[in-house]
């Protein structure tokens, strides 16, 4: 079984881990580099003051000025990193000496050069450095940087877990509003999936498990002149005209059961559901449809003002739940709607739907085939007819 931890422990741990690794490499890398530029250090101090002491005692040692070449040699050790100075001779033996008064360190290095007079062997310079301070000197950077290394680590990691102890605490209490098991958590995030996974599931289980979905049809009223409509009328005239259209609208869908959706582009778009596909749903769709158009029409001779309006509608099963997939749904529709209207003539009503073909829907209206689930609406029975004038002269009586 995987073992569980909670996001306060998970992430400060990662942090911490990463910033130890870092740590190590670091300390690594500094550390070769740190030995490697001391070593580089003593190594150009030795030849520097090799270099200084055999060109200074070259004349002194040619005239065999022992004095001369004692004092020199004591100078040299005057500096604290030069802790003795020799000269040996062709033999290897001893000829002068100068050293330092306190006790030998033991971090001593031993570095020759030979003396050459008229390109012959005169005697042998060595001194002994004192590298001790230069490599604690280029340890004291190491030293300076491990400390803020962990002085930054510490901040890191106590501010990665007060930030993430807030968010768990937060992810606790949005977990403990959803419905599921009241258990203790451990993993926050694994436990708000766990509760949100009903939630996210399709919209068939939801029929199936929570009776949250419903037939929708949407239909959309697409102005396709409203560019010219923009230009023909003043900024009063159009406000007025959308005015009688949003009337006429909220009227006749209040009627039929409808509700209102935003369109794009000033164009009409409202809902009508029921608990399942039927014949019934799609004729009181048909029917608002219709006494829409025909109101707007009416409108249209009113005010003196063509309006050029097609009409399409487009069925679908969603859910109401959760709330993001009802929006996705509704939104598809209306693209669906959309695009069907891009396909049909100014004043045609064309219905997309699949549960039922021509055939079938001959007992509701009169249809033509347009395309594959698409029919086009060409007129109701007579009696069906008269009824709806009767209904959209009331509406018109409301409206107009």
């Amino acid at each position: 079984m995987q073992r569980q931890y909670a996001t306060n422990v998970k992430l400060p741990s990662i942090i911490a881990s990463s910033l130890l690794l870092f740590g190590f490499l670091s300390w690594v890398i500094i550390d070769t580099q740190t030995s490697k530029l001391s070593h580089q250090r003593v190594e150009e101090k030795s030849n520097a003051t090799l270099s200084q002491l055999a060109e200074v005692i070259r004349t002194p040692l040619f005239t065999s000025d022992i004095i001369a070449v004692q004092f020199t040699l004591r100078n040299a050790t005057k500096d604290t990193a030069i802790y003795s100075a020799s000269l040996y001779d062709v033999e290897n033996t001893l000829i002068v000496q100068s050293s330092q008064a306190q006790k030998a360190p033991a971090n001593l290095e031993i570095f020759k050069r030979n003396i050459l007079l008229d390109e012959s062997l005169a005697g042998t310079l060595v001194i002994a450095v004192n590298s001790g301070p230069i490599y604690a000197a280029h340890s004291n950077v190491f030293f300076l940087w491990a400390l803020l290394w962990l002085l930054f680590s510490a901040a890191c990691t106590y501010a990665c877990y007060q930030l993430t102890d807030r968010i768990s605490r937060r992810l606790r209490s949005l977990t403990n509003r959803l419905p599921g098991s009241s258990d203790p958590m451990v993993d926050e995030i694994r436990e708000l999936e766990k509760r949100l996974q009903p939630l996210l599931s399709n919209s068939r289980e939801l029929d199936n498990h929570s009776n949250g979905g419903y037939y929708c049809s949407v239909v959309t009223g697409t102005i396709k002149n409203r560019k010219s409509l923009d230009k023909q009328l003043n900024h009063e005239n159009l406000e007025l005209l959308f005015e009688h259209i949003d009337l006429c609208v909220e009227r006749t869908i209040e009627l039929y059961g409808g509700q209102r959706l935003e369109g794009g582009n000033g164009g009409i778009c409202f809902s009508i559901r029921s608990t399942q596909c039927s014949k019934q749903h799609i004729l009181v769709c048909l029917m608002a449809m219709y006494s829409l158009q025909q109101l707007l029409e009416r409108l249209s001779v009113k005010l003196g003002i063509e309006l050029a309006i097609n009409w399409t509608l487009c069925s679908d099963s969603i859910s109401s739940l959760p709330t993001f997939r009802y929006h996705e749904s509704i939104a598809t529709l209306k693209a669906a709607s959309l695009s069907l209207s891009n396909r049909i003539d100014i004043g045609i009503i064309a219905l997309k739907i699949i549960e039922y073909d021509v055939d079938q829907l001959s007992s509701i209206a009169r249809f033509s085939k347009l395309e594959d689930h698409s029919v086009v609406f060409q007129g109701f029975p007579e009696q069906r007819q008269l009824l709806l004038e009767k209904q959209i002269s009331h509406l018109a009586s409301i409206c107009l």
